[in-house]
């Protein structure tokens, strides 16, 4: 055999084993020569290719076999080994590489399969019979259990009307899948966990009056739906945009199920109208339809379940006696297929023509709607006779047979990307990129967390009157965040509040999240080198904010016109600034009304692009004392901030095309004031921003500042 990546590829699935004719005498016609084929000698040949050829037809358009047996087993190896590679950088994932793959591929039922076939003969007609057949020899489990059990009659074509336009009905065995996944989760996380897992599963659905484990345990039997279509009528979509649709009457019947849903029907007592016809227990809806028609209803038959678009086309399908099963063409179709299996599809022509018309009934659509429709239209198949396809589950294997208006090969494209070896390779280039998205949005996550303590400390910092907190004063029940959740391990009790200070916290793999605008390159997610560098000189004319309002602090709280960073940093709290280009923020030259500028390594000058120029103050003769008045220093303060204020509003107006602002808006993380320090107790909320007015301040002893000053 060759390898896994060989047999799954298209060419080892159209492999014609079709040889040349016997020499014949001349007069015998070229029709009638006998035809042999020549297959490769018995060591070399593949062990499943009799059993699976006996099951298809040979000669036709197409015919395909792979042998996939060990396969699975191969890519479980792979799969293993490109987890183990994450877990190098993702530890949580590394309890996964310690799990025994094959085993699990084993357990799921994934290895059930040895072998598929495929083949395809087109008739006189242009229709193609159709065949594939998956083989496994030694029966089925997990996964492959939900196909059901023995072939059968076809019992829910008595339901259908004998010109339905789609029927289909299928086996299904949803308890062994749920029983299959719970194994997995015990063998992966133990006993335990599984037992949580049905724990979870058993109260789902509480609050709609069932339990989603009832309703698994009920899905043994099987799912018939029925749809016919109106030839001619047509009705409405209410919306902003109606659109038409063909009309058309639908149910669905679910064996199994029946008594897991009726308490949750019969608890809707204001939706639903409960009423019983003999063993029939209807709940039907008694909200006015929205198309017309359609006024849908749910019933309740022992364990069948029923779901139809109206009860008057439930009675038909329940009582009728001239079913889909007394269609000539169906019993002729199903008699070449066979009688019996454990699926069966039935399409009519009238369901592609009537989709088809979607276009021509809605002249009114938009021209990218009819684009669409017209598109769809093109891609519907023709079929000028119904289409049938069964499924029956045989004793080695699931044989699909069909009658349809296309033969597998569009499937083998399908196939050619979906097929182990390209998932396998798909995951192993998807799995770093996961990595950087997950790693991105545990970054976004922790930040939004930080965010929201800054914003609370804020506001705790303004009621309270002080310019420090902890965890426990921000958040709880009747704090001013309810919860706050870890992302990824990190300790938000740890985290310092301090008026003017960062917010850092420390995540499990190591990185810090800073909140606002950490300057440090090694706890971001990684940029382009040119966007890196512009976030570096934004930090840095942030610290130069952070900067200016320390220092504009500390001349009115001194009475003096200039300070030094040294004396900033002794203060308590102080500024906190970390350099983000090698700068030295010893150099800065602090003196009130002159901007703040510091110059790089590299030479260039940094400075906040928002600040206005100022000549330096001249001297002034020191103001007469007046006891109404709070001192010159206090004042000039105030007006700095003012100032800062009325800078920042002005900017907000033309980013924003507005008139008018908020402080909050202003002022706080990720605003274009990371804070404004009280000077006198003044509270700068009741500022009042519009385009164009100055601003006013009214202090708590009566007086008003203004800016700007009037002249």
């Amino acid at each position: 055999m060759n390898s896994p990546t060989t047999r799954w590829s298209v060419a080892a699935l159209l492999v014609v084993l079709l040889a040349g004719c016997a020499k014949k005498p001349d007069a015998t016609p070229a029709s009638d020569k006998p035809t042999s084929v020549v297959l490769v000698p018995d060591a070399e040949r593949s062990r499943h290719f009799e059993a699976v050829s006996s099951h298809l037809e040979l000669g036709g358009e197409l015919y395909g076999y792979v042998d996939v047996d060990g396969d699975v087993l191969a890519l479980a190896g792979s799969v293993q080994a490109i987890v183990k590679q994450a877990a190098m950088v993702q530890p949580q994932m590394s309890m996964f590489a310690k799990q025994d793959f094959k085993a699990l591929m084993s357990d799921l039922g994934l290895t059930d399969v040895k072998a598929v076939g495929l083949s395809s003969v087109r008739e006189s007609t242009g229709m193609y019979r159709n065949r594939a057949f998956l083989y496994t020899p030694e029966g089925r489990h997990g996964l492959f259990a939900v196909f059901g059990g023995p072939p059968g009659a076809f019992l829910g074509a008595g339901l259908a009307p004998s010109d339905v336009d789609l029927f289909t009905e299928n086996e299904f065995d949803v308890v062994a899948v749920y029983d299959t996944v719970k194994a997995v989760i015990a063998k992966v996380n133990g006993p335990e966990a599984a037992d949580d897992f049905e724990k979870a599963v058993k109260k789902a659905g509480s609050q709609a009056h069932f339990s989603l484990l009832d309703l698994i345990e009920g899905l043994h039997g099987t799912a018939t739906a029925v749809l016919r279509l109106d030839p001619q009528k047509n009705v409405t979509i209410p919306g902003p945009k109606p659109f038409m649709i063909p009309a058309f009457s639908a149910l669905i019947r679910i064996d199994g199920i029946g008594p897991a849903l009726e308490a949750s029907l019969a608890a809707r007592p204001a939706q639903l109208e409960a009423t019983q016809e003999g063993p029939l227990h209807l709940y039907t809806s008694k909200a006015a339809p929205l198309i017309e028609g359609l006024k849908y209803v749910f019933a309740v038959d022992g364990k069948a379940f029923y779901a139809a678009t109206s009860a008057e086309f439930l009675r038909e399908c329940l009582k009728r006696s001239d079913g889909l099963d007394t269609n000539p063409a169906f019993i002729a179709a199903l008699a070449s297929l066979g009688p019996q299996g454990n699926g069966v599809t039935w399409v009519s022509p009238r369901f592609f023509s009537r989709i088809k018309d979607l276009s021509s009934i809605n002249p009114q659509a938009t021209p990218e709607v009819r684009r669409f429709l017209d598109l769809y239209s093109a891609s519907m198949p023709t079929a000028s006779q119904p289409l049938l396809s069964v499924r029956a589950n045989l004793p080695d294997g699931i044989l699909i047979r069909s009658t349809w208006n296309r033969s597998l090969k569009a499937d083998l494209a399908i196939l050619t990307v979906y097929n182990p070896v390209t998932v396998g390779l798909m995951a192993a280039m998807a799995i770093p990129a996961f990595q950087k998205v997950r790693t991105n949005s545990q970054s976004m996550a922790v930040l939004n967390n930080l965010r929201q303590l800054s914003a609370a400390a804020d506001q705790y910092y303004l009621e309270k009157g002080v310019a420090t907190a902890t965890y426990d004063d921000l958040v709880g029940p009747d704090k001013y965040i309810k919860t706050l959740v870890p992302v990824d391990g990190e300790d938000y009790h740890a985290l310092v509040f301090a008026q003017g200070r960062r917010l850092r916290v420390r995540l499990a793999d190591g990185r810090v999240i800073s909140y606002p605008n950490d300057p440090n390159p090694y706890n971001q997610v990684p940029q382009a080198a040119g966007t890196a560098d512009a976030y570096k000189r934004i930090a840095v004319v942030n610290n130069l904010r952070i900067l200016e309002m320390a220092a504009n602090q500390y001349y009115a709280a001194n009475g003096v016109t200039s300070t030094t960073y040294d004396q900033l940093m002794a203060v308590t709290p102080h500024p906190e600034v970390t350099p983000v280009l090698g700068e030295d923020y010893k150099s800065v030259v602090f003196e009130k009304g002159i901007p703040l500028r510091i110059r790089l390594p590299d030479g260039r000058i940094i400075r906040d692009p928002n600040a206005v120029l100022k000549s330096r103050p001249a001297p002034e003769a020191a103001p007469t004392p007046d006891k109404s008045q709070a001192p010159a220093s206090g004042n000039d303060a105030i007006l700095q901030n003012l100032r800062l204020l009325d800078q920042a509003a002005n900017q907000y107006y033309a980013a924003h095309d507005t008139t008018t602002v908020t402080f909050e808006q202003l002022v706080g993380p990720g605003t274009l004031l990371p804070q404004i320090n009280s000077v006198q107790g003044e509270d700068y909320h009741s500022v009042l921003f519009l385009k164009g007015r100055p601003l006013r301040l009214y202090l708590k002893d009566g007086r008003v500042i203004v800016y700007p000053p009037a002249p």
